[in-house]
């Protein structure tokens, strides 16, 4: 079954849209929870109320969003376009209320930045500080997150734009991706680790001990999970799992843990004297650290600052 749009034959446009913004709501909730009774009580109605206000969406639209199964909800692929669409939409509308509240009453500009956890220690407060003197009444949202985390925020409005590894995975054609720079990763472990004065290291040695590494859906655990079986090594008995320098870096010095960091963040810690870096031959990263915003999205003045600010 297809959906067809009908032009308006005297100006040559498509109709105006005739979903409302109820039966976008219902639509998030209903993907996010996958049960009429735990959608209904989250929207404050019955779930007659609400079957209702879905079979007149599928109505409306002529198509099937969800199959009703004894496991719940199960959205269709009509179902899952819609509700990828309509996170979309609810995001924009809540992100132009947030700006026009903010330049309504403190005449704020106001800017959303997911960024990876790597970016957090010098790349985002650098551009921060740029950023702040030329504009010195701004609101700037930071929330950390993964490669994934990052395109899912910026696909559905959550993020105005993004920075961090332009993981071609991740982000879909609709989204402009402009890199920043090349890095390399590092292994490094505490000042005074049993392996910092070993010149020479093969992976076995370093399986030995923990390591903290991204999560797994991150192409750095990937890689490097890759590489100990490609070294013909299991890989470490123990893995942490987090998006956190800080946590890495207390591990390090806690249980002689090992981690892996960008170069700048890596060296800017062992001239610190807070680490050292280990002699151990890691593959070439491929994936550039950059910037990236939706094209159907256009830039705030803000955030075009904001990319100036990180190409500095």
């Amino acid at each position: 079954m297809s959906l067809e749009i009908k032009m308006n034959v005297s100006t040559g446009q498509a109709p105006p849209s005739r979903l409302k913004i109820q039966y976008l709501q219902v639509v998030v909730v209903l993907d996010e929870t996958r049960s009429l009774t735990k959608a209904a009580d989250r929207l404050h109605v019955t779930r007659a109320a609400l079957s209702k206000t879905l079979a007149a969406l599928e109505d409306l639209l002529g198509v099937e969003l969800y199959e009703r199964t004894a496991a719940g909800m199960v959205p269709t692929k009509f179902g899952q376009t819609l509700a990828r669409h309509a996170r979309m939409i609810l995001g924009n509308l809540r992100s132009a209320e947030d700006e026009i509240r903010d330049l309504v009453n403190e005449h704020r500009e106001s800017l959303a930045v997911g960024a990876l956890f790597t970016a957090m220690p010098l790349l985002l407060p650098q551009a921060i500080a740029s950023l702040v003197q030329s504009h010195p009444r701004c609101v700037i949202t930071v929330r950390e997150s993964g490669s994934f985390g990052l395109a899912e925020g910026l696909h559905n409005g959550g993020f105005d734009l993004v920075v961090g590894r332009l993981s071609p995975e991740y982000f879909r054609s609709a989204v402009n991706l402009e890199p920043l720079y090349d890095e390399d990763l590092f292994a490094i472990c505490r000042r005074g680790h049993p392996l910092e004065k070993v010149p020479v290291l093969d992976w076995k040695q370093v399986a030995a001990y923990p390591w903290v590494l991204p999560p797994k859906e991150s192409p750095v655990n990937y890689a490097l999970q890759a590489q100990f079986l490609a070294e013909g090594v299991q890989g470490p008995g123990v893995v942490v799992e987090a998006f956190s320098i800080p946590l890495a870096l207390g591990m390090l010095k806690t249980c002689d843990a090992i981690t892996v960091l960008p170069g700048r963040v890596a060296s800017d810690e062992r001239d610190s004297g807070n680490v050292s870096i280990l002699p151990l031959t890691l593959s070439p990263w491929q994936v550039p650290m950059g910037v990236a915003w939706r094209k159907d999205w256009p830039l705030s003045p803000l955030a075009k600052a904001f990319i100036a600010a990180l190409k500095q």
